[in-house]
C-alpha cells in the first residue's frame, strides 16, 4: 500500500467516525450485468450506431470504492480527490472484474464503514496510486466484435491512466484545478445506501454502455499481419474515439446492499 493511499484510508477512516454512528464492517462484491452468462460473449446492439457487438473480453481493474454521504455541489469537480467528511464507507482492496459474468466476485478483505445513510458512490479505477503521474496499471482490457450493414470490425483495447491523459492546463493561475486524479475516479453514483454490520456491497458493471456512442469503423487498424482486419482503441484522451471517456461514464455502474 502506497504512503498517499494510506492517506485517504486515514481520512474516510476519520470522517466515519466524525458521525457517532456504529462503525461496521460488511462484504463487498463486484459483478457484470445480472443478464450476462458466465463464460459467454455478451452480445448488443448499440444505441448510438447500431453495431451488433459480440463482446468476448471485459475485464476492470478497480482500485477502491467509496460511498460518501453527501452529493457533491455543481463545479465540484474543480476540488481535490479526497473530500474529508462526507465518506461512510470504504473498500480499499483491488479487483480485477471479469464484466463479462454475471457472478459476484468478492474484494477482500471486504470493507468497513459506518451506519450513515450514503447518497453518493465512487468507483477509483487506479493501480499504484490515486495521485500517480505515471502507472501502467492496464485498467480496462476489451475484445470483441463489431457488425453493421455487413461489415466485421473486429477490435481490441488496453487502456491506461498515465500520462497519457493527463488534462489540459487552461488556466495557468490554477495548475492543480484539474488533478490527473481526477481521471481515475467515476463519480457521482447515485445512491440510498445505509451500511449495517455484515451485509454485502456489490457493485454491478454494465459494459455494454461503454459502446452506446462508438463509432467502429473510424477506429485504428492495429498493425497485426496475424489479424489485418484487427482495430484498436487508442490508449489516449487525444484519441477518438476515445473509450475510457465512455467507461468513466457513470450509468455503467449501480451499487446495491444485501442485508445479510
Amino acid at each position: 500500500m502506497t504512503s498517499a493511499r494510506v492517506v485517504v484510508v486515514a481520512l474516510a477512516l476519520s470522517a466515519c467516525g466524525s458521525t457517532g454512528s456504529a462503525i461496521v464492517t460488511f462484504h463487498a462484491a463486484a459483478a457484470g450485468p445480472p443478464d450476462a452468462i458466465a463464460g459467454q460473449p455478451l452480445v448488443f446492439v448499440t444505441p448510438g450506431y447500431g453495431y451488433e457487438v459480440t463482446l468476448t473480453r471485459a475485464s476492470l481493474h478497480i482500485g477502491a470504492l467509496y460511498l460518501n454521504r453527501a452529493v457533491p455541489l455543481s463545479g465540484a469537480q474543480a476540488q481535490s480527490c479526497i473530500l474529508p467528511g462526507i465518506f461512510s464507507a470504504q473498500v480499499t482492496s483491488p479487483l480485477d472484474l471479469d464484466a463479462l459474468s454475471p457472478a459476484p466476485q468478492p474484494f477482500l478483505p471486504g470493507g468497513e464503514g459506518t451506519a450513515d445513510q450514503s447518497l453518493t458512490g465512487q468507483v477509483w479505477l487506479f493501480g499504484t496510486d490515486i495521485d500517480a503521474t505515471s502507472d501502467s496499471t492496464v485498467l480496462v482490457n476489451v475484445a470483441g466484435t463489431a457488425v453493421k450493414t455487413g461489415v466485421s470490425y473486429p477490435f481490441t483495447g488496453q487502456l491506461t491512466v498515465s500520462s497519457n491523459r493527463e488534462p489540459a492546463q487552461t488556466n495557468p493561475a490554477f495548475p492543480g484545478a484539474f488533478p490527473l486524479c481526477k481521471q481515475r475516479i467515476v463519480t457521482p453514483i447515485p445512491v440510498d445506501i445505509t451500511a449495517a454490520q455484515g451485509g454485502t456491497l456489490l457493485l454491478r458493471v454494465d459494459p455494454r454502455t461503454w459502446f452506446a456512442n462508438i463509432d467502429f469503423a473510424q477506429l485504428p487498424l492495429a498493425g497485426d499481419p496475424t489479424n489485418p482486419a484487427l482495430r484498436q482503441f487508442a490508449d489516449s484522451s487525444q484519441a477518438q474515439p476515445d473509450l475510457f471517456s465512455s467507461v468513466q461514464g457513470t450509468n455503467a455502474y449501480v451499487f446495491t446492499w444485501q442485508a445479510p
